[in-house]
């Protein structure tokens, strides 16, 4: 690393932040908290590693993970929370947990960290457990109201991964029978929520179904609703799914609420972000924010951007997935779209977790950043503008949250 690389990340150091995109747990959650509990309820448990309690266990546990960018990204962020520079092993094993334990003890802490560590003025929280919760921080967080269930309204005893049903939620598990009420009562929900403060939709549905949303018809749609479970065919849900999905994209632009989408990952099979051509294409005025650039398909979204107006990347998750594939992404996304529409959030449960996120993207923004400066593609200057746009700016312009950011 050289000069221009830590002048960025010190600037960027002293930045405001606005976090996008957040599952931050509520506060009971935090208590009696330790490194078993961190680590499994963080992305290295996605690793699928068995964590043995025993120092042997340990010490394989950490011989498969360490090389891993999510135990990397949230080693460091141990390391620079408690003062150490020792990397994790099973001797200060608890050590470590024994620190985290005493500092959780402190029912604030968990907050601190966001606020004054990492220095969000603002976190865009998804909290699928309770869709639309603030977790009574409203302070702090700003929800977004995720609406993955309404795909799944077609019948009481449907849910979608999160457990969710509208109809049992919101209905008092009474069947709707015609689709043009259900949509009514769909946009009733939506509206409310709206009032109560959400700033954004959110769908996870890559979790659910692919992402291949094509218009149809509302006499298709309806089938769904008029046919029994026997009768039901899986063309039948996919009409009324996709028709709903249209629906909420019609509704996120007529409320003006941005509509954040995951992209890629999930179930993996049918979730890059081409598939949402059809429905970006003929909702022009819904802006579509793609959560984790679609990661493992890239060039998707910067495909989709470079057409694409109301297309908007989302680095959420990608640095700590592969900090190598976030700034290869950055890098294009600079060259590819314009300053105003790139953002970043943690996409993590817990405040340690989040801050590794943090550190991840500041290094990604820093090392890209300084490259394009030392390569003569723009100023020290504009680094530092580029930085503030993703890091703040640009949330704060799309989710109408806050200020500008200025130098």
């Amino acid at each position: 690393m050289d000069d221009i690389f830590y002048e960025l990340l010190n600037y960027i150091e002293s930045r405001p932040v606005i976090n996008t995109h957040s599952h931050h747990k509520e506060d009971s959650f935090f208590k009696e908290f330790n490194l078993d509990t961190l680590l499994e309820n963080s992305y290295v448990d996605w690793c699928g590693v068995p964590l043995e309690k025993t120092p042997q266990g340990r010490t394989n546990y950490l011989n498969k993970v360490k090389f891993n960018s999510y135990f990397v990204w949230l080693q460091k962020s141990l390391q620079a929370l408690h003062n150490s520079d020792e990397p994790l092993s099973a001797d200060n094993w608890d050590t470590f947990s024994s620190k985290i334990e005493n500092a959780h003890k402190d029912e604030n802490y968990h907050m601190n960290i966001l606020r004054q560590k990492c220095r969000y003025s603002k976190i865009l929280l998804d909290a699928y457990w309770q869709p639309g919760n603030d977790n009574g921080h409203p302070d702090t967080f700003s929800p977004v109201f995720r609406i993955n269930m309404f795909l799944f309204g077609y019948s009481p005893y449907v849910k979608d991964h999160n457990g969710n049903n509208p109809l049992s939620i919101y209905n008092n598990n009474k069947v709707i029978q015609d689709i043009d009420e259900y949509i009514s009562f769909m946009k009733e929900i939506i509206m409310r929520k709206k009032q109560e403060g959400c700033v954004a939709l959110k769908s996870a549905l890559a979790y659910d179904r692919d992402l291949n949303f094509t218009e149809t018809t509302k006499q298709k749609a309806q089938r769904a609703l008029s046919c029994n479970l026997d009768t039901r065919t899986n063309e039948d849900i996919k009409a009324f799914q996709d028709y709903v999905f249209f629906k909420i994209c019609e509704i996120a632009a007529e409320l003006d609420l941005p509509f954040q989408c995951h992209t890629g990952m999930g179930q993996l099979k049918g979730t890059n972000a081409m598939l949402m051509h059809e429905v970006i294409e003929k909702n022009p005025d819904t802006k579509f924010i793609l959560f984790h650039c679609s990661y493992p398909w890239l060039d998707d979204v910067n495909g989709l951007l470079h057409l694409h107006r109301n297309v908007y990347p989302d680095l959420c998750w990608l640095p700590i997935i592969s900090t190598s594939a976030a700034q290869r992404m950055l890098y294009e996304l600079i060259e590819v779209g314009t300053s105003d529409k790139v953002c970043w959030g943690c996409d993590t449960w817990t405040s340690e977790e989040s801050y590794g996120a943090l550190l991840a993207v500041m290094y990604v923004l820093a090392d890209v950043l300084g490259s394009k400066v030392k390569a003569g593609y723009f100023s020290l200057n504009d680094a530092r503008i580029v930085a503030d746009n993703i890091l703040y700016n640009n949330a704060a312009n799309l989710y109408k949250l806050s200020p500008l950011c200025r130098q």
